[in-house]
């Protein structure tokens, strides 16, 4: 009885280890290799901080602290508020839903990608990506690569939309979104 309870209990470890994160969730399907992506913690399991970078490996969905240097590479999503100057950088067809600091800097290449930033942030938007973008003041941001950007600047905010790129943006002051090319600001 005490050797059925041990071998139960190693293989409980066993698939712990091989899932990389003890909840077993799963986003988008299973652990089969389906395409289903495995919810873990940073820093964690699909996790890695180097150097204040916080790395979220493909298959993963990763939630954020709230400090710390952001990189969503190819096949995974983050989500997560990074209080204070941080840089966000989302790649390959990623997935993120961040919020940064005042001073920060994020850039989604090949992705899809909703930020919430703070003032005096810079913002890129490259490569086929689809960017959903709100800055604070002073802030600017980039569409280009053939991209689709919606920003919103609730404050003044400089935005160019270029290179076959479909842009909107709305000013604090306006009711409704408006399409624009070239270079726009809001003041």
């Amino acid at each position: 009885m005490t050797k059925s309870w041990q071998w139960s209990a190693a293989l409980s470890t066993l698939f712990i280890l091989a899932g990389c994160g003890s909840s077993g969730s799963v986003i988008g399907g299973d652990a089969g290799g389906d395409g289903g992506l495995t919810a873990t913690a940073c820093p964690g399991p699909g996790c890695a901080n180097v150097g204040g970078v916080f790395t979220c490996a493909a298959g993963f969905a990763c939630t954020l602290p709230s400090m710390g240097d952001i990189d969503c590479g190819p096949g995974s999503s983050c989500a997560g508020v990074c209080d204070g100057s941080c840089d966000v950088d989302c790649t390959m067809g990623a997935t993120c839903v961040i919020t940064t600091g005042e001073s920060s800097s994020s850039s989604c290449d090949m992705s899809t990608c909703t930020v919430t930033s703070g003032a005096s942030t810079s913002y890129t938007c490259t490569n086929g990506s689809v960017c959903d973008i709100t800055m604070g003041a002073s802030s600017s941001a980039t569409c280009d690569g053939g991209s689709t950007c919606d920003f919103e600047c609730t404050a003044s905010c400089g935005i160019e939309c270029r290179d076959s790129s479909t842009c909107t943006v709305q000013c604090a002051s306006d009711t409704m979104p408006r399409s624009f090319t070239g270079s726009t600001s809001c003041e």
